[in-house]
């Protein structure tokens, strides 16, 4: 029983970003009384049925094919956010609030004087969402598994936190000085990076390698293997986060979030998150694997089919992190015998 109460799973790191960006989107009353969690449960759902292949291989609205699903999915997503906008939109605009759906409210332009339609800030509310949401929950579980796998690399960032924050909550320019840490983060979303691949759609007739690509033409860009050019990163497999001390690649060498005036709007949002996260448990708590088989599950996002970890005591015992883990992770780093 004392085990089980001491669990952990990626499902929490999905619930916790989950509450996060919710939070920071939508402000603490939508906390308290759930109303995010039908926009979470939704959210979740569409993406899943979205990087299904037969929803992309069959995109008809007919009954009982995963496109239907997804489109139910989506309609629902954006039922309920709309629901939450205009329960906000009844509020005094006070400026109180300071979450980012009463600032899309605010919004205005000073020559025209117009303001955002609701579904303009349902854009932005939703695409944040989703940002922030399931790949962060991902990102997380991927470095808390990469860093228990390597105790040397948990020991340096347990003393890092200790030493910046001194068991003080993590401030923005703390955040800055958590250097060896923003390496570790740099690396996991390297390996493991949540949307391991981007689309793009052809605005005009063009050419590459000699090969002719016709207007609305969608190609798919791989950051799995873009991360893995062994002549921008040696030994591409190996967990290195010391390679970001002198290691300075171009936006479209190295490009967890994308590149160009697609990138993803979330980026610095989840970068800070994940960060925020990882001080706060390593001023608390050592999670520690239990042995377990992981393979990795790639549709829309990279995720792990499943991943365990304990909680135990800040000790010190990082070698008792390690456990010994079956499945397919293996040809994606190198993993410590």
């Amino acid at each position: 029983m004392e085990r089980r109460r001491n669990a952990v799973s990626r499902r929490r790191d999905a619930h916790l970003t989950s509450r996060i960006v919710a939070r920071t989107l939508l402000g603490e009353s939508e906390i308290q009384d759930s109303r995010s969690t039908p926009a979470s449960w939704h959210l979740a759902r569409a993406i899943r049925l979205l990087g299904t292949p037969l929803t992309r291989l069959l995109p008809f609205d007919l009954l009982g094919l995963p496109y239907q699903k997804y489109l139910d999915a989506t309609a629902a997503l954006e039922e309920e956010m709309l629901r939450i906008l205009e329960a906000r939109k009844t509020e005094t605009r006070d400026g109180q609030r300071g979450d980012m759906l009463e600032s899309l409210l605010l919004a205005h332009d000073d020559e025209t004087n117009t303001q955002l339609t609701d579904h303009e800030i349902l854009g932005h509310v939703s695409v944040f969402f989703a940002a922030g949401h399931e790949t962060s929950a991902n990102a997380l579980a991927w470095t808390l598994f990469l860093l228990a796998m390597f105790p040397e690399v948990s020991a340096k960032v347990s003393e890092e936190v200790d030493q910046v924050l001194g068991g003080a909550e993590p401030t923005v320019e703390a955040l800055d000085r958590l250097v060896y840490l923003g390496w570790v983060i740099k690396e996991s979303l390297r390996l493991f990076t949540p949307a391991p691949w981007n689309g793009r759609v052809l605005a005009e007739d063009t050419e590459f390698l000699g090969y002719p690509l016709p207007k609305g033409a969608e190609l798919l860009v791989s950051l799995y293997q873009t991360h893995r050019v062994p002549e921008v990163f040696p030994e591409p497999l190996r967990f290195f986060p010391e390679r970001w001390e002198n290691l300075k690649p171009s936006v479209y060498e190295y490009n967890p979030f994308s590149a160009g005036p697609r990138i993803c709007i979330g980026a610095a949002f989840a970068t800070m998150e994940i960060k925020i996260v990882l001080a706060m448990i390593y001023q608390r708590y050592r999670l520690a694997l239990v042995p377990q088989r992981i393979d990795r599950f790639a549709e829309l996002v990279l995720s792990p089919t499943s991943l365990r970890m304990r909680i135990e005591p800040k000790d010190g015992r990082f070698a008792d992190s390690r456990a010994k883990i079956r499945g397919n992770l293996g040809d994606m780093v190198e993993l410590p015998v």
